[in-house]
């Protein structure tokens, strides 16, 4: 059984995003999946090592989205061969809400579920 204290604290989307990683001597293109509020799985698609506790800025272009989304400040939290995992460790308000916005939209559609919430049905 799970420890308590290790379950997420947010749900995760599984949608694939283009995106670029900036680190303090390159840029590199990747995929982002794996979407939540507070994280995500990232695919490199060059061979560049990434070390645990790394910092680095992400720009994530969202489907339906008609400007990228950028995450100030994320830290690398594990790493498997071309996959790691950032930890979001600050955002800006507008492309936190852009984030919120489209978690929420794709979970409603993956669950069917229309309703906003605090609102009545029928």
């Amino acid at each position: 059984m799970r420890n308590p204290s290790t379950r997420r604290m947010y749900r995760r989307v599984e949608r694939e995003c283009h995106a670029c990683i900036l680190t303090s001597s390159a840029i590199h293109r990747c995929t982002v999946r794996d979407l939540s509020l507070s994280g995500f799985r990232v695919q490199r698609q060059d061979r560049a090592v990434l070390s645990l506790h790394t910092l680095v800025m992400i720009r994530v272009w969202l489907p339906g989205i008609s400007t990228p989304i950028d995450i100030d400040q994320a830290m690398v939290r594990w790493g498997r061969g071309n996959e790691f995992g950032v930890e979001i460790q600050s955002i800006s308000n507008g492309s936190d809400f852009q984030l919120a916005g489209f978690v929420e939209r794709t979970l409603q559609s993956s669950t069917g579920w229309d309703e906003a919430p605090g609102q009545a049905v029928g």
